[in-house]
């Protein structure tokens, strides 16, 4: 089944730093399981990874554009590259024994991956082939967090022999991988892998429809049909003037940015009146109280002045004595419910009856 090896032994029971040599290439892969270190993490499904070794980083983007090296480095950058689209996958495995040389692993990965479809499109080793500081693009470094930089970084002061690359496409899938091998700090090998999967059709976002922010009614008629009548009734009133000593009437309503108040609110003001005129000895400061959209002064102005109006429609139209109505403005300073969206910022919007 493509994809899939037969796993063989690696053996590591080695007797001597000789017997090493004559192993030189009998690393071999075999499917394992994610290392638990590094959460949600795990082998690509097309690509075995070493017998023994450890992924230390991991990352997995499910679409984007990726460019991979496919050649040496000349100088002014690589001399082949890939850019590509779809899954990409950046894996670093680390082989915990630094008896096993980088020329092992890449043999042992070229062999891996041939065995698993994939075609080898380049291959190198050291600085005669690679090119000078081949290993220190970008293109191996990004992105390559959660390890210690003794684990992922590479031996300094050393030749660039050990450092090896290889470049492959698999035969029949549309997938490509790189992998850079060289000696981390502890001399163990590290393979620095980069895998993109090109789908056969581009992934795409939905589309939702759009949200507008949510924003006070300017217009009359859109400022009472957006309005949620309470119908207070006199009773009510009173009711919670005796408990509380202040109700809440949000039923007087007015035109936008103005202390003009619309016709539509003449029932709550009657109903005002009928409990003045049936509690002779009560006497009311009106408070007028907005949202905070705007400036503090303003909306402190503009709620005295609403406050105001209530007051003198009280007096004009119902005929309430005047030195019974106090009139005051607290604008933003009192709200009872958010300001961070429209349906508060209309339930702070509100003229309260507080008893004197």
């Amino acid at each position: 089944m493509r994809g899939e090896l037969k796993a063989t032994d690696f053996l590591m029971r080695f007797m001597s730093k000789t017997w090493m040599t004559t192993l030189s290439c009998a690393a071999v892969f075999a499917i394992q399981p994610a290392v638990a270190e590094v959460e949600g993490s795990g082998d690509h499904r097309l690509i075995p990874r070493l017998d023994g070794s450890e992924i230390i980083t991991y990352r997995f983007v499910e679409f984007d554009r990726v460019t991979l090296p496919f050649g040496p480095r000349n100088g002014n950058g690589f001399e082949d590259e890939r850019t590509l689209e779809g899954e990409h996958t950046r894996l670093t495995y680390v082989l915990r024994n630094p008896e096993v040389t980088t020329l092992q692993v890449k043999r042992a990965y070229r062999q891996g991956l041939e065995d698993a479809g994939f075609e080898i499109a380049y291959a190198g080793s050291g600085r005669s082939e690679l090119g000078r500081r081949f290993h220190a693009e970008d293109a191996f470094d990004r992105d390559r967090r959660g390890a210690s930089r003794r684990t992922l970084g590479w031996t300094r002061g050393t030749d660039d022999r050990d450092k090896r690359f290889l470049a492959a496409e698999h035969a029949e899938e549309d997938v490509y991988v790189t992998a850079l091998i060289y000696n981390n700090r502890d001399l163990e090998p590290v393979i620095r892998m980069d895998v993109v999967e090109v789908p056969e059709q581009e992934p795409t976002l939905a589309m939702a429809a759009p949200e507008p922010a949510e924003r006070q009614p300017v217009e009359r008629d859109d400022i009472v049909a957006a309005h949620e009548r309470e119908d207070l009734s006199a009773e009510a009133i009173e009711e919670s003037i005796v408990a509380e000593g202040r109700v809440a009437v949000r039923d007087i309503l007015f035109e936008f940015d103005s202390a003009e108040i619309i016709d539509e609110s003449a029932d709550a003001l009657a109903t005002i009146s009928e409990v003045m005129a049936a509690n002779e000895e009560l006497d009311l400061l009106i408070v007028g109280h907005t949202d905070n959209v705007g400036d503090f002064d303003y909306n402190l102005n503009l709620s005295m002045q609403r406050a105001q109006a209530v007051a003198a429609w009280l007096e004009e139209r119902h005929d309430v004595d005047g030195d019974r109505l106090q009139a005051a403005g607290a604008g933003m300073m009192a709200p009872t419910a958010t300001n961070r969206n429209e349906d508060g910022r209309a339930r702070n919007r509100r003229v309260e009856l507080v008893e004197l």
